[in-house]
C-alpha cells in the first residue's frame, strides 16, 4: 500500500505539478462537503465488511492520520464491491470507516441492466448504501429510467429512494413525482406527492401511487384521476389499474365518466377499452342525452353492445325535476344504440356519433310513479326513442281519476304527458267523476284518448264491448244508470263525465232508475277500485319526503 505523507511533500513548480496539486485540493474540498449531505439516519450494517476494491485509477496519492487512513485516487478511476462496479473522475477512500466519495462522471452498474450516473457520489461499504448527487442523476433499469438530482440507493435491500421532484420514463409513458422508491428487485415503484404519469392514452394524477414496472399495475393510495379520450375515472385508495391492458378493479367509491353516461358505484371492474366492467353498491347509471338516471345494488355493463343490468333495488329516474318518471323493478335492462341524428365531424373530419339509451326493460314488482301516472306490472318495455311504454302479465294502471287494467297495455306519450292508450284482452277501464260514480267500459279491445291535462276524453272498444256509465241531469242530478252491451262502441268524456256515446252494431241497452240501483246494477264483472294499491313516490323510490309548509 502507497502511504504518503502531505507534511514531507515538496511542491515543485511546474504546469503538470500545479495541476495535480489543485485536483487533490479540490477532491478534498468536495469530499467534506458531499459528507455533510449524506444521510441523518444511513442504514445499519446487516453483513460483515467487505473491503471495496480498486480496479483502476490513472494516479494515486495517499494520506495516513491518527484517526483515519485515505486514498485519493484521480482520472478512470473504478472501484468493485459485492457485484457492483463503480466509476468516477476522482475519488477519496476511506479504509477505516470503508466508504468512499466521488466526484465527477459517476456511474454505478450493478448486473447487466442496472446503471446509476450523477456528478458527486457518497458510498459506505458496510451498509452497501450510495447516495448520488448531480444536475441530472440517472436511474435507468432495462426499460425503466428515473431523471433526479438526488438518488440514495441502499443496494443490500435493492431500494432507491428520490428525496426531490424526479421524472421516470418507460415506454411511451413519462411520470413524475415529488419523491419517490423504486425496488430494482421486484420492479416495484412507489411515488409520492402530485403524482403524475403521462401517456398518449391516458394520464393520472393522484398523491400516492405504487407501480410495477414488470405487470404493469398501478395501486393508487389516495384519491386518483384517470383522464383519457375515451373518458374520464375517479379512483379511490386501493384501486388498481392495468397501464396496458385498461383493466381496473376499484376499491371505494369510483366514478367512470364519459360524453354519453356517469357509472358510480362502491367498487368498480372496468375495461376502459370496451367500456365494459361491473359495478356493485350503490351503483348510478347516468344517460346524459336522455336525462336518465339508473341506480341499484349491482350493474353489469357492456360497452360494445350498449347494454346495461342493473340488479337489486333497482330504480329508474327519467325526466326533468317537475315531470320526472320514476321507475322500480327487481332487475333493470337497458339498451343503447349509435344516435345518426347525432353525427358530427371534427377538425380531423373524422365522423363521430353519439350513443342514447333507446329501450329499457323491466322485470319483477314493477312500480311506476308519476305526478300524472302510476302503475303496477310484472314487467315492462320502455322505448324511450318513440316514447312508448308497453305494459305485461295484468298490469293497473292510474292517472288523474281513472284506473285501467288488462292483460297487456301500450301507453304512447306526447310532450312528456299520456296521449293514449292501447288495452289488449281482458280491458277494464274506470273513470270516477266528480260525484264519486265510477263510468265503467269493457272490452277485447280498447283504445283510450287523453287531453293535455292526462285526463280521459275518449274511449274506444272494439270487441265484447260493456259500459256503465251514470246519466246525469243539467245539474248533475243522477237520472239513472245505462248498462250497455255492444261489439263496439265510442264513448266521449268530460271532467271523466260521459258526454256522448255512439254504438256500432245493435246494442243492448238498459237503464236503472236511482230507486233500482244495487250493487250488481252499477258495477260490471270484474270491478274493482284498486287506489290503495296505488304506488306513491315513496314506495318506489324507497324513502321519505318531508312534507311542504
Amino acid at each position: 500500500m502507497l502511504m504518503i505523507d502531505l507534511k514531507n511533500i515538496k511542491i515543485v513548480s511546474s504546469p503538470s505539478s500545479s495541476r495535480l496539486l489543485l485536483m487533490v485540493l479540490t477532491g478534498l474540498l468536495c469530499s467534506f462537503i458531499s459528507y455533510a449531505q449524506k444521510p441523518l439516519n444511513p442504514p445499519v450494517p446487516t453483513t460483515p465488511k467487505t473491503r471495496i476494491n480498486l480496479l483502476h485509477a490513472d494516479s494515486i496519492v495517499g494520506n495516513n492520520q491518527q484517526q483515519a487512513a485515505s486514498r485519493q485516487f484521480i482520472g478512470n478511476v473504478a472501484f468493485q464491491h459485492k457485484g457492483a462496479v463503480l466509476y468516477c473522475n476522482t475519488a477519496t477512500q476511506y479504509e477505516l470507516s470503508n466508504t468512499i466519495e466521488a466526484f465527477g462522471n459517476i456511474r454505478i452498474e450493478q448486473g447487466d441492466t442496472l446503471t446509476v450516473t450523477g456528478d458527486t457520489l457518497y458510498y459506505d461499504g458496510n451498509t452497501r448504501f450510495a447516495r448520488v448527487l448531480g444536475k441530472k442523476v440517472t436511474l435507468t433499469d432495462s426499460k425503466v429510467t428515473l431523471t433526479t438530482r438526488v438518488i440514495e440507493y441502499d443496494m443490500a435491500r435493492n431500494r432507491a429512494y428520490y428525496p426531490v421532484r424526479g421524472v421516470i420514463v418507460q415506454d411511451s409513458s413519462t411520470l413524475k413525482s415529488e419523491k419517490g422508491y423504486y425496488n430494482t428487485r421486484s420492479k416495484i415503484f412507489n411515488y409520492k406527492e402530485n403524482v403524475e404519469i403521462i401517456n398518449p392514452k391516458y394520464t393520472i394524477t393522484t398523491d400516492s401511487l405504487q407501480y410495477n414496472a414488470r405487470t404493469k399495475m398501478a395501486l393508487f393510495k389516495a384519491p386518483t384521476l384517470i383522464k383519457s379520450k375515451d373518458g374520464d375515472i375517479i379512483a379511490n385508495s386501493g384501486s388498481t389499474y392495468n397501464t396496458e391492458t385498461q383493466l381496473s378493479n376499484f376499491k371505494g367509491r369510483s366514478r367512470i365518466i364519459n360524453e354519453n353516461y356517469t357509472l358510480t358505484g362502491d367498487t368498480l371492474t372496468f375495461d376502459q377499452k370496451t367500456e365494459s366492467g361491473v359495478a356493485k353498491g350503490n351503483v348510478e347509471l347516468i344517460s346524459k342525452k336522455d336525462k336518465v338516471i339508473l341506480t341499484g345494488n349491482r350493474a353489469i355493463r357492456n360497452g360494445q353492445t350498449g347494454f346495461t343490468k342493473i340488479m337489486g333495488n333497482a330504480i329508474m329516474r327519467n325526466g326533468s325535476e317537475k315531470d320526472t318518471l320514476y321507475m322500480r323493478a327487481d332487475t333493470l335492462y337497458a339498451y343503447e344504440m349509435m344516435d345518426d341524428s347525432t353525427i358530427t365531424r371534427s377538425k380531423k373530419d373524422t365522423v363521430k356519433r353519439e350513443k342514447k339509451m333507446e329501450k329499457l326493460i323491466a322485470q319483477g314488482n314493477v312500480q311506476i310513479y308519476r305526478i300524472d301516472l302510476q302503475s303496477k306490472s310484472d314487467s315492462l318495455l320502455y322505448d324511450l326513442k318513440d316514447s312508448v311504454i308497453h305494459f305485461y302479465t295484468k298490469p293497473v294502471l292510474w292517472n288523474p281519476k281513472n284506473q285501467s287494467e288488462a292483460d297487456t297495455i301500450h301507453v304512447y306519450m306526447k310532450n312528456g304527458k299520456v296521449n293514449r292508450m292501447y288495452l289488449i284482452n281482458q280491458g277494464f277501464v274506470i273513470a270516477k267523476d266528480t260525484s264519486s260514480n265510477y263510468n265503467q267500459v269493457k272490452g277485447r279491445k280498447i283504445e283510450a284518448l287523453f287531453n293535455e291535462e292526462t285526463r280521459l276524453e275518449q274511449v274506444i272498444v272494439e270487441g265484447n264491448g260493456e259500459s256503465i256509465y251514470y246519466a246525469l241531469d243539467d245539474r248533475n242530478k243522477l237520472i239513472g244508470v245505462n248498462h250497455v252491451e255492444c261489439s263496439r262502441m265510442n264513448i266521449r268524456f268530460k271532467e271523466n263525465q260521459v258526454k256522448r256515446i255512439a254504438f256500432i252494431g245493435k246494442p243492448d241497452s238498459r237503464l236503472v232508475p236511482p230507486k233500482e240501483l244495487t250493487n250488481s246494477a252499477n258495477r260490471l264483472d270484474g270491478f274493482s277500485w284498486r287506489e290503495k294499491e296505488k304506488p306513491t313516490k315513496e314506495d318506489v323510490l324507497g324513502v321519505k319526503f318531508a312534507v311542504k309548509q
